[in-house]
């Protein structure tokens, strides 16, 4: 899904709802499978909101966790702005 997504915005031009809509639909063929559906559904709304799909992939995946670290200062800025959970800090 992450290199689809990059693929259809990077080659492709297309904005992130696009993306989004494009993934759901992969998502929901009859013969794919997800190891998260949930976090790949959590991740496809935060792109909504304007979080890259990368770090709302990687948020999504750490819901069961405390927090989540990292070195990227627009990441936690941006999920501090959807008010994403776990918190993510530096």
């Amino acid at each position: 899904m992450l290199e689809t997504a990059w693929v259809l915005g990077y080659a492709y031009g297309l904005d992130d709802g696009a993306i989004a809509n494009v993934l759901r639909g992969v998502a929901g063929l009859p013969n794919v499978e997800l190891e998260d559906a949930q976090a790949v559904a959590d991740a496809l709304a935060a792109l909504e909101r304007g979080l890259d799909f990368a770090d709302a992939l990687h948020l999504a995946g750490s819901q069961h966790t405390e927090g989540m670290a990292t070195f990227d200062k627009k990441l936690i800025e941006r999920a501090s702005d959807l008010g994403s959970c776990p918190p993510v800090a530096p």
